[in-house]
């Protein structure tokens, strides 16, 4: 038995390609076991549940961002992280890091222990639990070529691609009878008029509420009118009252479906959502979340480049952006072909799947 532990926690980000890898080797291979290593305060505690993966937890010691008392106690909660690490990280034959900040006592962990770490770094610019685990390993795969600015450990990194569900990475190659069979039972979903261009917005998996906010001033506009708008405002946020050629939703299920028929996307640049919408091949207007290293501006710089997408500040993203914006930008998406000659995602699963499977048998034999 192959026994694999996927590591990544805190945001969608970390945990969706970790979580679209096990799925891809679990069905692969009935010798793979995979244990999903992470916290009980981050997204992970949801999504690793709902796909049937165990999620082993260990204590959350985030790195202060500025000095604080926490700062104090930091290495001491860190230990007690990596304490915990070191009992999971024991039993498997390869370590498998998406980032976050659960991944640095598992790297950490799996160095003294000896077991072998391969690293996936899903921004353009990697964060610091995946900078430790680099100078651990020789196996750096990166989502985004930009991270490669950023040392000796990343220039030699493997450009993969960005782990995606299967439904979405084959958007790009729909025909257009299937996309219109796809409006046509979404406009009886949700009693939506399909015939004018739609506007697919969303702000991550909690929503986006600077985003929500211009949004909400905007679809009473009159220039509103001249789109289907479909919003996804958020689990933790206010529902507003849709109509014809709104409909907000708390939370999207059905997400390849909405890209298929999506003539522009209005979203944050969060690495799962950058490698979305270059994989569909939808135009998109981005508005980088200000926090954080400045990596969601990064991630945005492909699309940017590819004239695939425009990109905002959050504090010039407002209502009367949009009215005095959208109609130049829905133009210029006319000008964009969203059928791809190649999809730089679509192959990142099976990739990092197979030098997972090969890492592990080097390590289970010796």
């Amino acid at each position: 038995m192959i026994r694999v532990l996927l590591v990544g926690g805190g945001t969608a980000g970390h945990v969706e390609p970790a979580l679209a890898v096990g799925k891809w080797l679990t069905e692969q291979r009935t010798d793979v076991e995979c244990e999903f290593l992470g916290t009980a305060e981050g997204l992970e505690s949801q999504l690793v549940a709902q796909s049937g993966f165990t999620l082993r937890t260990i204590r959350k010691a985030a790195l202060p961002r500025r000095f604080t008392l926490s700062t104090l106690t930091w290495p001491f909660e860190f230990l007690l992280s990596l304490l915990g690490a070191l009992t999971v990280v024991r039993s498997a034959d390869v370590v498998v890091g998406f980032g976050g900040y659960v991944s640095a006592p598992a790297y950490l962990a799996a160095k003294l222990l000896r077991t072998p770490i391969i690293v996936h770094e899903a921004n353009a610019m990697p964060g610091w639990a995946n900078r430790l685990g680099a100078r651990f390993t020789r196996y750096v795969d990166i989502a985004f070529a930009g991270a490669r600015n950023y040392g000796p450990e990343w220039q030699r990194a493997e450009l993969v691609g960005m782990p995606i569900r299967s439904t979405i990475a084959e958007v790009s190659i729909l025909s257009a009878s299937a996309r219109t069979e796809i409006k046509t039972k979404l406009a009886a979903l949700w009693d939506l008029d399909m015939s004018k261009p739609i506007i697919f917005i969303f702000g991550g998996s909690l929503g986006a509420r600077s985003i929500n906010s211009a949004v909400a001033e905007f679809v009473t506009t009159p220039e509103a009118g001249a789109f289907t708008i479909i919003h996804s405002v958020g689990k933790n946020n206010p529902l507003p009252e849709g109509g014809r050629n709104y409909r907000p939703l708390a939370y999207v299920e059905n997400m390849a479906e909405i890209y298929a028929v999506a003539n522009l996307i209005i979203s944050r640049s969060g690495a799962v959502s950058c490698a979305e919408i270059e994989s569909v091949g939808v135009p998109a207007i981005l508005v980088p979340l200000p926090v954080g290293n400045g990596e969601q501006e990064a991630n945005a710089q492909d699309l940017l480049a590819s004239g695939q997408a425009t990109v905002i500040s959050n504090t010039q993203f407002t209502s009367s952006w949009l009215a005095g914006n959208i109609l130049a930008t829905m133009e210029r998406a006319k000008n964009f072909d969203r059928t791809l000659t190649s999809n730089p995602h679509a192959g990142a699963v099976a990739t990092i799947g197979k030098q997972v499977l090969s890492v592990a048998n080097q390590s289970s034999v010796k």
